[in-house]
């Protein structure tokens, strides 16, 4: 069958974290979890500053890129995002939720 003859090429959630996704919408979505963890204080922001920033407290080194994906590391070792993430829900609580918290925006850099 066609399901079949596709199964042995799937690709798993950290080979597509790899390939897919990324850009300015990659930035943002990073920004909402880590404002959801309390590493961040604004829900919407296209500054990627305040991304890095908020990954750094969890340890994390974070390369933002408008348009390309997104890179993490830990001690100079890169991670994939999805591992970027279970880091975060294992050192820190979740202490609020992006929808509770309405739109906030931040003002762009000059």
């Amino acid at each position: 069958m066609a399901e079949d003859k596709f199964a042995d090429e799937m690709l798993s959630d950290d080979e597509l974290d790899q390939i897919a996704g990324g850009t300015y919408n990659q930035t943002t979505d990073d920004n909402m979890f880590l404002y959801e963890y309390g590493l961040v204080d604004v829900v919407v922001c296209d500054s990627s500053k305040d991304v890095d920033a908020g990954w750094a407290k969890a340890g994390i080194t974070c390369v933002t890129k408008p348009f390309s994906d997104n890179q993490y590391f830990i001690g100079g070792k890169s991670i994939s995002r999805n591992e970027a993430y279970d880091i975060v829900k294992s050192k820190f609580k979740k202490i609020r939720n992006v929808e509770d918290a309405g739109l906030q925006f931040c003002v762009p850099d000059s």
